[in-house]
């Protein structure tokens, strides 16, 4: 429940786009863990599709970090900026 609640903080509170892509990820792990938490029975057993479920989120988090950060690069080659408040600005 910690990394869901610091992982909403670091996206209302900060605003470099770096730390945007890397509260997305701690607000994602949060919930995973949760996932696997509450799919545990009261023997400690967890189901086998609870596991899978959470690797395949570990997985797709993954790429959608590699794609941001990507995005990220290509926006600061452009803009010269990180600050998501300036970018915001650049609209028209």
């Amino acid at each position: 429940m910690l990394l869901i609640i610091l992982g909403i903080y670091g996206l209302t509170v900060k605003g470099n786009m770096i730390r945007l892509i890397l509260s997305v990820e701690i607000l994602t792990n949060g919930a995973i863990v949760v996932l696997v938490t509450f799919g545990a029975t009261p023997l400690g057993v967890i189901n086998p599709v609870i596991i899978s479920l959470a690797i395949l989120a570990v997985g797709v988090g993954g790429c959608i970090a590699a794609v941001g950060l990507a995005i990220v690069i290509q926006a600061f080659r452009h803009y010269k900026t990180l600050n998501v408040r300036e970018l915001k600005r650049l609209r028209w």
